[in-house]
């Protein structure tokens, strides 16, 4: 299912390795403070803190800046950010505090998978889940991901799988 939600852009940036530098040199390239902010906010509210760390420590409001900045067409990137500030300011999110902002949230996602259609909430979801599964943090302390080992070249190939039909 998640296959379905990812776009061919998103894929070129986790096939390509897209990767935030660390927080001290991020400079958004295209985002300005109050709009990176405010993704900020709103992928910790879709990721929030719990036992590991939440979407703004894994720096997914910087993976979101990095996607539209160098991979999307800048047109598809000025209309996502045209579509975003129309949605802020309909929905009022700026001046909310974290607590109304996950309320609001809440609703938008209730009224997009009972079939309404919101482009914009949707395109938020699926870059903060891809955003935060390819951080180093979600891969090792959410998914507690175990890093390969060294090739063992000694163990039967019949002792680790099935045999090949020829």
């Amino acid at each position: 299912m998640l296959g379905g939600m990812l776009t061919a852009s998103t894929l070129s940036a986790l096939v390509s390795g897209c990767q935030a530098p660390p927080a001290s040199d991020f400079r958004p390239q295209l985002l300005d403070d109050d709009q990176l902010d405010l993704l900020a906010r709103i992928a910790e509210a879709i990721i929030p803190e719990t036992d590991t760390p939440g979407a703004r420590a894994a720096g997914v409001h910087r993976f979101i800046d990095t996607m539209l900045a160098e991979y999307y067409r800048p047109e598809d990137s000025s209309r996502f950010l045209s579509a975003l500030d129309g949605w802020v300011a309909n929905l009022d999110l700026a001046g909310m505090t974290d607590e109304q902002l996950v309320a609001v949230l809440s609703e938008a996602d209730a009224a997009w998978a009972s079939g309404q259609e919101d482009p914009v909430w949707a395109r938020l979801k699926e870059w903060t889940i891809s955003g935060y599964y390819t951080s180093e943090i979600g891969m090792t302390q959410e998914l507690r991901l175990m890093p390969y080992t060294q090739a063992r070249m000694d163990i039967p190939r019949s002792d680790v799988e099935r045999t090949w039909a020829t």
